[in-house]
């Protein structure tokens, strides 16, 4: 399993959303699974219905008045399968984890809370969420892949969490995906490989022949 993080680079925003998200479902149908961001997702499910989209981020609100926030509620309605948690780039503390999440579980919003140490999968586990992602945020869109920097720390990591375990920080190729499957991860997590990539349906389709062990 592959989640693509499309962060919000111009190569991935608007009509180049709706247009990648037609590549995988092309090339990958199930096995990838594009994080969007949430003005991209309605657009693209409404494009793709079959295609499950995830969301990049998501606030501990309900309906009601909350400009500006993004609603576990609203992002189902929009289309969305589940949503990121916790990502480097938007780390969110305890108690805000326990209330996006709480949100997530009642409206059927899947989770996946992002952890940077074996202390914090270890905390994440009383929270039960879908996927529990594994990353250095000093490898994130860097040369170093975590699965070539940590890879006995990803094993552990693996023994440790309760709930599927992906692999980010600088995964790029084929073998950086065996290699996470080859650990004990359920998938890889991918963001600047595939967004800054010059030609992204090739980056795309390396990627997938690493899930063929």
């Amino acid at each position: 399993m592959i989640f693509l993080n499309f962060k919000i680079y111009r190569q991935t925003c608007g009509e180049n959303t709706l247009k990648l998200c037609r590549l995988i479902r092309q090339l990958a149908d199930k096995l990838v699974i594009p994080c969007l961001q949430a003005v991209d997702i309605y657009q693209v499910k409404q494009a793709l219905p079959d295609l499950e989209i995830w969301a990049q981020h998501a606030d501990p609100v309900e309906s009601g008045k909350f400009t500006g926030w993004q609603a576990p509620a609203s992002l189902k309605f929009a289309g969305a399968s589940g949503v990121l948690l916790n990502h480097a780039e938007h780390l969110l503390d305890w108690s805000t984890i326990i209330k996006t999440t709480a949100f997530c579980r009642k409206v059927g919003l899947k989770f996946m809370l992002m952890a940077s140490d074996l202390a914090m999968i270890t905390k994440f586990n009383t929270l039960k969420p879908d996927f529990i992602a594994f990353e250095d945020p000093r490898l994130i869109g860097g040369p170093v892949a975590m699965i070539d920097a940590h890879e006995a720390l990803i094993k552990k990591a693996v023994q440790v969490a309760q709930a599927p375990l992906i692999i980010g920080g600088g995964i790029r190729n084929k073998l950086h995906v065996q290699k996470a499957l080859a650990a004990g991860g359920a998938g890889v997590l991918v963001a600047s490989e595939f967004a800054k990539s010059d030609n992204q349906e090739q980056t795309l389709k390396e990627l997938i022949l690493g899930l063929d062990r």
